[in-house]
Protein backbone atom coordinates (compact mmCIF):
# COMPACT_ATOMS: atom_id res chain seq x y z
CA UNK A 1 0.00 0.00 0.00
CA UNK A 2 2.98 2.35 0.74
CA UNK A 3 4.85 1.98 -2.57
CA UNK A 4 1.19 2.81 -4.27
CA UNK A 5 0.76 5.64 -2.95
CA UNK A 6 4.43 6.82 -3.23
CA UNK A 7 3.99 5.57 -6.83
CA UNK A 8 0.73 8.27 -6.87
CA UNK A 9 2.66 10.80 -5.08
CA UNK A 10 5.32 10.86 -7.44
CA UNK A 11 3.45 11.53 -10.21
CA UNK A 12 1.53 14.38 -8.21
CA UNK A 13 4.94 15.65 -7.44
CA UNK A 14 5.92 15.68 -10.88
CA UNK A 15 4.33 18.87 -12.14
CA UNK A 16 6.57 20.40 -9.73
CA UNK A 17 9.70 18.75 -10.37
CA UNK A 18 12.66 21.05 -11.04
CA UNK A 19 14.33 18.42 -13.39
CA UNK A 20 11.10 16.87 -14.49
CA UNK A 21 10.74 17.88 -18.59
CA UNK A 22 7.78 17.54 -20.82
CA UNK A 23 8.57 16.36 -24.04
CA UNK A 24 5.67 16.58 -26.94
CA UNK A 25 5.64 13.74 -29.68
CA UNK A 26 3.39 15.26 -32.85
CA UNK A 27 1.94 13.11 -35.09
CA UNK A 28 -0.91 12.87 -37.86
CA UNK A 29 -2.34 16.18 -39.58
CA UNK A 30 0.51 17.96 -40.69
CA UNK A 31 3.01 15.69 -39.13
CA UNK A 32 1.51 12.72 -41.53
CA UNK A 33 1.86 9.07 -40.42
CA UNK A 34 5.23 9.34 -38.36
CA UNK A 35 5.94 10.55 -35.20
CA UNK A 36 7.81 13.65 -34.56
CA UNK A 37 10.58 13.78 -33.07
CA UNK A 38 10.13 9.47 -33.77
CA UNK A 39 13.85 8.89 -31.72
CA UNK A 40 13.85 11.10 -28.45
CA UNK A 41 15.98 10.91 -25.59
CA UNK A 42 14.45 11.73 -21.84
CA UNK A 43 15.17 11.70 -18.35
CA UNK A 44 13.48 9.10 -15.87
CA UNK A 45 11.31 11.60 -14.00
CA UNK A 46 10.46 13.19 -17.82
CA UNK A 47 6.88 13.30 -19.24
CA UNK A 48 5.85 12.22 -23.07
CA UNK A 49 3.08 13.86 -24.19
CA UNK A 50 1.94 12.55 -27.54
CA UNK A 51 -0.44 15.07 -29.74
CA UNK A 52 -2.39 13.94 -32.51
CA UNK A 53 -5.61 12.25 -33.67
CA UNK A 54 -5.41 9.05 -31.05
CA UNK A 55 -8.89 8.03 -33.48
CA UNK A 56 -7.35 7.61 -36.71
CA UNK A 57 -3.73 5.99 -34.99
CA UNK A 58 -4.15 4.36 -31.86
CA UNK A 59 -1.09 4.58 -29.98
CA UNK A 60 0.34 1.41 -27.76
CA UNK A 61 3.60 0.38 -26.82
CA UNK A 62 5.62 -2.33 -28.10
CA UNK A 63 8.06 -2.64 -25.69
CA UNK A 64 9.12 -1.26 -22.26
CA UNK A 65 11.59 -1.70 -19.81
CA UNK A 66 11.67 -4.34 -16.95
CA UNK A 67 9.15 -3.04 -14.45
CA UNK A 68 7.67 -0.37 -16.26
CA UNK A 69 4.30 -0.20 -17.51
CA UNK A 70 2.61 -0.52 -20.87
CA UNK A 71 0.95 2.24 -22.29
CA UNK A 72 -1.84 2.68 -25.57
CA UNK A 73 -4.14 4.89 -25.94
CA UNK A 74 -7.40 5.64 -28.78
CA UNK A 75 -9.73 8.22 -27.04
CA UNK A 76 -10.94 11.29 -28.72
CA UNK A 77 -8.71 13.55 -26.45
CA UNK A 78 -5.54 15.01 -28.62
CA UNK A 79 -3.13 14.44 -26.18
CA UNK A 80 -2.39 11.64 -24.01
CA UNK A 81 0.97 11.69 -21.64
CA UNK A 82 3.19 9.24 -19.67
CA UNK A 83 5.76 9.98 -17.00
CA UNK A 84 9.15 8.17 -17.46
CA UNK A 85 10.25 5.83 -14.30
CA UNK A 86 12.47 3.46 -15.67
CA UNK A 87 15.80 3.69 -17.31
CA UNK A 88 15.67 2.37 -20.90
CA UNK A 89 14.30 1.73 -24.34
CA UNK A 90 10.18 2.25 -24.52
CA UNK A 91 9.04 1.04 -28.37
CA UNK A 92 5.84 2.87 -29.60
CA UNK A 93 3.47 2.40 -32.91
CA UNK A 94 0.45 3.46 -34.55
CA UNK A 95 -1.80 0.03 -34.32
CA UNK A 96 -3.21 1.12 -37.26
CA UNK A 97 -0.76 2.31 -39.83
CA UNK A 98 2.18 0.78 -37.89
CA UNK A 99 4.47 4.04 -37.61
CA UNK A 100 7.07 3.71 -34.93
CA UNK A 101 9.11 5.68 -32.54
CA UNK A 102 11.04 5.16 -29.95
CA UNK A 103 12.06 6.84 -26.57
CA UNK A 104 15.47 6.23 -24.45
CA UNK A 105 15.60 6.99 -21.21
CA UNK A 106 18.65 7.75 -19.25
CA UNK A 107 19.01 7.79 -15.13
CA UNK A 108 20.40 11.75 -14.68
CA UNK A 109 20.13 14.69 -16.51
CA UNK A 110 22.78 15.49 -19.70
CA UNK A 111 23.05 18.52 -17.98
CA UNK A 112 25.26 16.56 -15.04
CA UNK A 113 27.31 15.01 -17.52
CA UNK A 114 30.36 15.52 -15.25
CA UNK A 115 30.10 13.32 -12.93
CA UNK A 116 33.30 12.45 -11.66
CA UNK A 117 33.63 9.11 -9.53
CA UNK A 118 35.51 9.84 -6.51
CA UNK A 119 37.09 6.39 -4.61
CA UNK A 120 37.55 8.39 -1.45
CA UNK A 121 34.15 9.12 -0.62
CA UNK A 122 32.07 6.26 0.90
CA UNK A 123 28.33 6.04 0.89
CA UNK A 124 27.08 2.89 2.62
CA UNK A 125 24.48 0.82 2.94
CA UNK A 126 23.21 0.79 -0.47
CA UNK A 127 19.99 -0.67 1.09
CA UNK A 128 18.92 0.47 4.25
CA UNK A 129 15.47 1.34 6.71
CA UNK A 130 16.43 4.19 7.75
CA UNK A 131 20.33 5.42 7.94
CA UNK A 132 22.76 6.05 5.12
CA UNK A 133 26.11 7.30 5.93
CA UNK A 134 28.32 9.00 4.37
CA UNK A 135 32.27 9.05 4.66
CA UNK A 136 34.47 11.84 3.40
CA UNK A 137 38.29 12.19 3.30
CA UNK A 138 39.93 15.03 5.34
CA UNK A 139 40.93 17.06 2.34
CA UNK A 140 37.42 17.21 1.15
CA UNK A 141 36.69 21.11 -0.10
CA UNK A 142 33.03 21.88 1.19
CA UNK A 143 30.57 19.31 -0.38
CA UNK A 144 26.66 18.76 0.08
CA UNK A 145 24.46 15.44 -0.19
CA UNK A 146 21.50 15.46 -2.17
CA UNK A 147 19.58 12.73 -1.86
CA UNK A 148 16.94 12.54 -5.03
CA UNK A 149 13.69 10.28 -6.08
CA UNK A 150 13.94 8.80 -9.36
CA UNK A 151 11.91 11.89 -10.65
CA UNK A 152 14.73 14.26 -9.76
CA UNK A 153 13.44 15.67 -6.79
CA UNK A 154 15.10 16.43 -3.96
CA UNK A 155 13.90 14.78 -0.81
CA UNK A 156 16.92 15.46 1.46
CA UNK A 157 19.58 17.51 1.22
CA UNK A 158 22.54 17.89 4.27
CA UNK A 159 26.04 19.31 4.06
CA UNK A 160 29.01 16.84 4.17
CA UNK A 161 32.23 17.62 6.79
CA UNK A 162 35.61 17.18 6.12
CA UNK A 163 37.41 13.93 7.12
CA UNK A 164 34.19 12.77 9.02
CA UNK A 165 31.17 10.37 8.94
CA UNK A 166 28.16 11.92 8.00
CA UNK A 167 24.54 10.20 9.17
CA UNK A 168 21.63 10.71 7.11
CA UNK A 169 17.97 9.76 8.47
CA UNK A 170 16.04 8.41 6.17
CA UNK A 171 13.33 7.08 7.98
CA UNK A 172 10.90 10.30 6.82
CA UNK A 173 11.18 9.06 3.03
CA UNK A 174 8.85 6.55 1.59
CA UNK A 175 10.63 3.11 0.46
CA UNK A 176 11.80 3.46 -3.05
CA UNK A 177 14.96 3.95 -5.29
CA UNK A 178 17.08 7.16 -4.53
CA UNK A 179 20.33 8.46 -5.78
CA UNK A 180 22.31 10.20 -3.86
CA UNK A 181 24.50 12.95 -5.07
CA UNK A 182 27.72 14.19 -3.76
CA UNK A 183 28.18 17.72 -5.13
CA UNK A 184 30.24 21.18 -4.75
CA UNK A 185 29.78 24.33 -5.80
CA UNK A 186 30.46 23.60 -9.22
CA UNK A 187 29.78 19.92 -9.76
CA UNK A 188 28.44 16.76 -8.81
CA UNK A 189 31.42 14.69 -7.73
CA UNK A 190 29.63 11.01 -7.24
CA UNK A 191 26.48 9.42 -7.21
CA UNK A 192 25.14 6.35 -5.62
CA UNK A 193 21.97 4.63 -6.04
CA UNK A 194 20.26 3.16 -3.04
CA UNK A 195 17.44 1.34 -2.24
CA UNK A 196 15.03 2.67 0.93
CA UNK A 197 13.14 -0.59 1.94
Amino acid sequence: MKSKITLVLSFVLLSFGAFATNHIINFGGSFGMNYSPNQLNVTVGDTITWMGDFMSHPLESTSVPAGADTFQYHGVLPAHSYVVVVEGAYNFHCTVHLFSGQVVATVFPSSVSQIKPSSEISIYPTSTHNFLKISLPSESKLLVAEVKNILGQTALKSELANGSITTLDLSNLYNGIYFVAIRNDMDVVKVVRIVKE
